[in-house]
């Protein structure tokens, strides 16, 4: 460093630093740590590292999107990659073979292979399966989005949070279709039919946003009345299916007697005829 001199050569008061003073206090540290045989070794670990950053490997069911200081540079499939050095290119792996769920109303635990699957406490997601139909009923509707990613850029980058997104855009439609549906309908009958629309119109939207997504299926797990009204929901069931009960054996009474009574009266008539003709 400079130092004062009020009588120093330059006239100014300050005097240039001691060049070999400054190198001499510089080296003294190194000597302390091993001097300069640290230096080869520091080069040797940081080849080692940019070398080792240099490979990666993309597994079967996954595609490498290649970013250079944040671009997209090059897309590529399964197999042994090199990328240039760590802090110049990274990679980020999506499963693009993979099918991807999304659960509603419920969640999945994971278990071993070969057990049988597992659910958390259902209650705890209440607030994105409880729903108003077309009737003002409130029923509970679980369902499972399956979903694979075929633009693994677009999946990346079109949108900010793709998963989520895909979440609220379900839940949205869902509602809709639902609300414009008696609450009989879906819990009986019309649970293709609300799968099948739902779908389409997830699809249609997820296309304009460019996402990169494309729906395996839509569908529903479990449709059922709220836990306070499921005593008399069951019991409204259970009438009706006596209903359809009785009205099925009085159907198959009718079937069997009518023909039978047909039958007998085209025989009377026909003895009638021939009694008639002697």
């Amino acid at each position: 460093m400079q130092r004062y001199d009020p009588e120093g050569p330059s006239g100014s008061g300050w005097v240039p630093p001691d060049l070999e003073r400054v190198f001499r206090e510089f080296r003294n540290p190194l000597r302390g740590m091993g001097g300069w045989r640290l230096v080869p070794g520091a080069v040797v670990l940081l080849l080692a590292i940019l070398f080792w950053s240099s490979w990666f490997t993309v597994q079967p069911e996954e595609t490498g999107v290649v970013q250079r200081f944040g671009a997209v540079v090059r897309t590529v499939g399964p197999g042994l990659h090199f990328k240039l050095p760590y802090g110049i290119e990274r990679v980020r792996l999506i499963p693009t073979a993979r099918v991807l769920k999304e659960e509603f109303g419920f969640r999945s635990v994971a278990t071993a292979p070969g057990r049988r699957t597992q659910y958390a406490d259902n209650k705890a997601f209440k607030g994105e399966s409880l729903m108003l139909s077309g009737d003002l009923n409130v029923i509970d509707v679980q369902w499972i989005v399956q979903y694979r990613i075929e633009d693994p850029v677009r999946y990346l980058f079109q949108i900010r949070d793709t998963p989520q997104t895909i979440r609220d855009l379900a839940e949205a439609v869902m509602r809709r279709v639902v609300g414009n549906r008696l609450g009989s309908d879906v819990l009986t009958v019309g649970r293709v039919a609300v799968s099948t629309e739902v779908k389409e119109e997830m699809q249609k939207i997820l296309t304009d946003y460019g996402a990169g997504i494309r729906l395996v299926t839509v569908e529903l797990q479990d449709v059922t009345p709220p836990d306070p009204v499921k005593p008399a929901f069951n019991e409204v069931n259970e009438a009706r299916q006596d209903r359809e009960r009785t009205i099925n054996q009085a159907q198959e009474q009718a079937n069997r007697e009518i023909p039978k009574a047909r039958g007998e009266a085209a025989r009377t008539i026909t003895e009638a005829e021939g009694y008639a003709l002697e």
